[in-house]
């Protein structure tokens, strides 16, 4: 089946057997890729040290230097994607995922089955909360949209639209992960394929090794996020997500959510997937 995408892989220089990982793992579902070396978090290019530090050259963030630097990678390939010269889609990928042997099939359907004005779909996120299935797709997966779009970012297909959305958004204070599950800021539409076609977190993570301190004496990407946090933005998370999955679909996964709230600390298990499998028997 012919690559009906763009494929760029993040990869720090001196991580070469991370790369030898992901070469590996490209080459054994069909996928031809360009690198992009990944970004250390001290050594952030000018053209996006507005997103992390102030004029001064004060740092506005209290990521790791790590989780700077995977940020600052992110930033730099969606400001390539923006004009478009990448693409009408790209893959996006982390340097430590393991892809299933499906994969390039199950793309290649869910871009058929999106809408046109789709912006990012996320492929190594597993659901933690109520999901509505889009379209069943052969590959036994279904595309979804998210009632609460899960933690984690190594891999997605994003549009030039999506990218320009994201890299409007400002000041970066929450780590990627963070800012990029919560569309209210960015305004992205998000979708996603479960199960996850793509799992990341393979190797062992190089954030940490990078440096254990923060640029900002001490505040913790908890501080952070309770800083910024979701408290302060209901209202708007709310209404960008009814918006999103419309009234009806919304209180529906809230339904669902409230449901395995209850029942999961008894039956030991989520009943989110089962809900879906029922929900999509009507698609």
């Amino acid at each position: 089946m012919p690559q009906n995408f763009t494929a760029l892989l993040l990869n720090l220089d001196r991580d070469t057997g991370r790369r030898t990982h992901m070469e590996r793992e490209l080459a054994q579902v069909g996928i031809i890729h360009t690198r992009q070396s990944g970004i250390l978090g001290d050594a952030v290019p000018e053209a996006l040290r507005g997103f992390f530090y102030t004029s001064d050259g004060l740092p506005k963030t209290g990521m790791k230097r790590g989780e700077l630097g995977c940020y600052a990678s992110h930033l730099l390939a969606m400001t390539s994607i923006a004009d478009g010269a990448m693409g009408p889609v790209v893959l996006i990928m982390e340097d430590d995922l393991a892809l299933a042997p499906d994969l390039i099939t199950t793309l290649d359907e869910a871009l058929r089955a999106l809408p046109p004005k789709w912006d990012i779909v996320r492929l190594c996120c597993p659901a933690r909360r109520a999901y509505v299935p889009i379209a069943r797709l052969s590959t036994h997966r279904l595309l979804v949209r998210y009632s609460r779009i899960p933690n984690s970012a190594g891999a997605y297909l994003i549009t030039p639209q999506g990218a320009r959305k994201f890299l409007q958004h400002g000041v970066r204070g929450l780590t990627f992960d963070d800012d990029l599950r919560r569309p209210w800021f960015h305004g992205m539409e998000s979708y996603g394929i479960l199960p996850p076609p793509v799992e990341a977190g393979r190797l062992k993570s190089t954030i940490d090794s990078i440096e254990a301190g923060r640029f900002d004496k001490g505040m913790s990407s908890r501080q952070e996020r309770f800083r910024r946090g979701d408290h302060r933005h209901t209202f708007r998370r709310v209404a960008f997500m009814i918006r999103d999955l419309g009234l009806k679909n919304w209180l529906l996964c809230s339904a669902i959510n409230l449901v395995d709230m209850l029942a999961k600390p008894i039956l030991k298990k989520t009943i989110i997937h089962k809900a879906a499998a029922v929900w999509a028997r009507f698609l």
